[in-house]
């Protein structure tokens, strides 16, 4: 359980697709948080107080949250896609983007960019990649 600070509205847009080695628990758990699952059929390994993956508020351009995750018959893999926005007020994104990083096999572009935060009092987005510019997989976020 994170700490509560007020918090701001954030947007996330995430895309990626995930490692085959991904844990089942991993797996089951992104399942329910999309809302392919109404109970998880296993332990939630990923602790948060609001679904990063699904909200929606006013203050944002898109009001209804998506989230999609799809099973890929040809490259044998999860794929996952979001759009959503949340009051962040325990940092859930932030949270989330550390903890589903280490399971990325592929997010968009040279560097594997797999997400877009956008805060509320922001001029600019955040982006998140797997890769530094010289092709070094980045540590943190």
């Amino acid at each position: 359980m994170g700490t509560y600070t007020e918090g701001t509205y954030t947007e996330l847009i995430f895309g990626a697709e995930l490692k085959k080695s991904t844990p089942n628990s991993v797996i089951t758990t992104l399942k329910y948080m999309v809302g392919d699952l109404d109970t998880p059929t296993g332990p939630i390994v990923f602790d948060y107080q609001c679904n990063p993956l699904i909200g929606g508020s006013y203050y944002f351009g898109v009001h209804h949250g998506e989230a999609k995750m799809e099973y890929d018959e040809a490259s044998n893999s999860w794929t996952i896609s979001t759009r959503t926005n949340i009051k962040n007020t325990w940092n859930d994104i932030e949270n989330f983007l550390a903890w589903i990083k280490p399971y990325i096999e592929f997010g968009s572009g040279a560097r594997d960019m797999y997400a877009v935060v956008m805060y509320e009092e922001s001029e600019e987005p955040v982006m998140y990649y797997k890769y530094e510019d010289d092709g070094e997989i980045k540590e943190g976020l």
